[in-house]
């Protein structure tokens, strides 16, 4: 539980706490929260995977392990009104980005937009442990928070840059693809050039990157949560940039 921008209540951090330690040890994933008081310029998209990479969420294990890289990251980041789930490549499963986005905008997104963060990450820390407790077969014990029926939340976060890139791509093939077989201008002589357009690749930015390089060596800045509070899972952080973003 890392709650740099000090939006969590206690009750409903031990809350979470509980939940999380429970997956924990009847699972081995690993649930991490985290909130920001600021992105400091970065997509959250990369702020997460980072988390995920760095700290080393969920466990290392062994090939055909059912719990290696069962980790998952809740990022909020209140004052840009921004938020992240990141799911590590062995959760991606059983938490699929659809699931992922469904937790989101039914529970986690209404309670932001009425100021509740606390209660809206508790209600998606829950709903991911029960995706974790259907995965590996067993029952969360205690108090567990109920979720409430699903609401509409019109159209809920905003697109992820995955599928911004994708609509992007979509739109130039198109408009480049009626460019083609026109013969140009006039064609002076007869002469027009009619060049046969081949087709049009375009490199698609699989990590959006947010490979190895990308921010120099200086973590996660001053102003950010690299100077303490925090010394790492020692799993295996093994995450490919997989989840949702939103805002509210």
């Amino acid at each position: 539980m890392n709650d740099f921008a000090g939006v969590i209540p206690s009750q409903q951090r031990a809350q979470m706490e509980r939940l999380i330690e429970e997956v924990r040890t009847k699972s081995g994933g690993e649930i991490v929260v985290v909130t920001l008081a600021s992105l400091e310029g970065r997509p959250i998209e990369e702020v997460g995977l980072r988390i995920g990479r760095e700290w080393r969420v969920g466990q290392a294990g062994q090939a055909g392990d059912p719990a290696r890289n069962t980790g998952v990251v809740i990022l909020v980041v209140p004052p840009e009104r921004r938020l992240r789930i990141e799911v590590g490549l062995g959760a991606n499963p059983f938490l699929t980005a659809g699931e992922a986005g469904r937790i989101r905008d039914s529970y986690m997104v209404p309670a932001f937009r009425e100021g509740d963060f606390g209660g809206g990450i508790l209600l998606g820390v829950t709903a991911i442990a029960q995706e974790y407790a259907q995965r590996f077969g067993f029952e969360l014990t205690g108090e567990v928070p109920r979720l409430p029926q699903a609401r509409p939340t019109g159209g809920g976060g905003a697109p992820s840059g995955r599928v911004m890139m994708v609509i992007v791509i979509l739109i130039i093939l198109i408009l480049m693809s009626r460019r083609g077989g026109g013969g140009g201008r006039g064609g002076r002589g007869g002469r027009g050039r009619r060049r046969h357009r081949g087709p049009v690749i375009i490199p698609f930015p699989i990590g959006m990157g947010s490979g190895r390089g990308g921010w120099g060596g200086g973590g996660f800045g001053g102003g950010g949560f690299g100077g303490g509070g925090f010394g790492g899972f020692g799993g295996g952080g093994g995450f490919g940039g997989g989840g949702v973003s939103g805002s509210w």
